[in-house]
């Protein structure tokens, strides 16, 4: 998609956001509902809910012991996102003009299902699901780490800019600036840490209870079928597994390529395959490879036309061990399924693709039709904890880690300068804060838009 694709789409859509806001407006709505603007994006505050965090807040020890080790390992994520931005920031500037066009555009830092090409909209649902655990995890722990620390909540709401972009939890801002930097630290923490927290929950529960009841089928599993082949008349298609060809038991790919050896051209055979839970016993003749490659080579030669899946075995020990299966490679290999799915167009956890799995053990009784729904949702929700967390770990004000960075860095100030005023003292943080926030801005969005430029 080209840039003014993208902000052809992007335009329109927020025309129609605009034009139906202002309907809205006119209509007594916002008054209604208590929603006003905040700058272009709606915000909806209230009051409900405060005594439920403030119940939630009551072990309080446990809470500041929470968000102690949240300023701790989001500093360590800090660490850790700065070093791969840079490093791709390098890798992007060694590119060719020509590897810099097939780079990604402007509209996969976009959230929106649909314009940014990993998050379809066949997954909408999963996606505002995850979105919506995602933020309100995020805002919430605000507020439990605010009254943990006997600070004042005003309101609670939601913010929204076309979608909902996240729940938010509104403390006094006076009572959180006078407070302890440590404090206040604490409470920057809480955000990002409950994200981290419940993407890990989640991928247990994704990984080890769902995906470890999941078992690839025996076979060879296909991947695509070349038209006009004799797979393609036996309608063999995407998804489906061979599991025997003339009365052979086929297990793998090696095993299936040495059958076919002992095939010619235009003989018929049996083959059995696996589609959508059913066996399917037929024959099928084969075809001459020549006519499809046009190589002398291939005169003969037996041909069936199907392209072989070679991901299955490796995705399936990945996803149900994705912090002991060659980590990290294992993990990023999970976290990446959005991507894989968009660059080789192969995702495990979607039709047809799910058709190659059998679910076993404990969970054998759920249905597929609401089995894998369940994994896609839960994946969702990891992924989208995962991204919010490591996003806002960046030293970029106005995210959770600009904010840790800046108390971290008036800390450090304090150390080092023990004589100057806190006046010079906050000029320090606010200068250094500023530079570092405007520099991570330019290496995020700088592999964005090279490719127009």
């Amino acid at each position: 998609m080209t840039i003014i694709e993208t902000l052809s789409i992007l335009a329109f859509i927020i025309l129609s956001y605009g034009l139906g806001t202002m309907f809205l407006s006119k209509k007594g709505y916002f008054e209604k509902y208590n929603i006003s603007f905040y700058g272009p994006a709606l915000l909806f505050r209230t009051t409900k809910g405060i005594d439920f965090l403030k119940k939630i807040s009551s072990p309080k020890r446990a809470w500041r012991m929470f968000g102690s080790v949240g300023i701790a390992f989001c500093f360590i994520m800090m660490i850790l996102m700065v070093y791969l931005l840079i490093i791709n920031t390098w890798t992007v500037i060694g590119f060719t003009p020509e590897q810099q066009q097939q780079l990604p555009g402007i509209e996969f830092g976009l959230v929106i299902p649909g314009l940014n090409p990993i998050l379809p909209l066949e997954y909408l649902a999963y996606i505002l699901i995850g979105l919506i655990v995602a933020v309100i995890v995020h805002e919430f722990s605000h507020g439990i780490l605010t009254f943990a620390h006997n600070l004042k909540v005003k309101s609670l709401g939601m913010l929204y800019l076309i979608i909902p972009l996240g729940a938010f939890c509104e403390p006094d801002e006076e009572q959180l600036k006078e407070t302890k930097t440590k404090n206040r630290m604490r409470v920057y923490a809480a955000g990002p840490m409950s994200n981290f927290t419940i993407a890990f929950i989640v991928l247990f529960l994704f990984s080890t209870v769902c995906m470890g009841s999941v078992q690839p089928i025996d076979g060879v599993h296909v991947l695509y079928v070349v038209p006009e082949s004799p797979a393609d008349d036996l309608s063999l298609s995407t998804g489906m597994v061979i599991t025997k060809v003339d009365n052979t038991m086929v297990t793998d790919v090696e095993g299936f390529l040495q059958i076919m050896k002992n095939t010619t051209a235009h003989q018929t055979i049996q083959i059995t395959y696996y589609s959508e839970g059913t066996s399917v016993d037929t024959t099928v003749t084969l075809a001459e490879q020549y006519a499809f490659t046009n190589n002398a080579s291939d005169h003969n030669k037996s041909f069936l036309g199907i392209g072989f899946n070679l991901y299955v075995s490796g995705f399936s020990k990945a996803l149900q061990h994705p912090l002991t299966f060659a980590f990290p490679e294992g993990l990023i290999l999970v976290y990446s399924l959005p991507f894989f799915s968009y660059l080789a167009g192969y995702n495990p956890l979607v039709a047809p693709f799910t058709q190659g799995y059998i679910i076993s053990g404990p969970l054998s009784f759920i249905p597929p039709a609401v089995f894998w729904p369940m994994v896609n949702m839960l994946y969702w929700i990891f992924w989208l904890n995962l991204v919010v967390a490591l996003f806002n770990v960046l030293p970029m004000i106005p995210l959770d880690g600009g904010f840790l960075f800046s108390d971290g860095l008036r800390l450090f100030v304090s150390k080092i300068r023990k004589n100057i005023t806190e006046e010079r003292r906050e000029q320090i943080v606010k200068k250094i804060s500023l530079v570092i926030s405007l520099t991570i801005l330019f290496i995020v969005l700088f592999p964005w838009f090279i490719k127009y430029f």
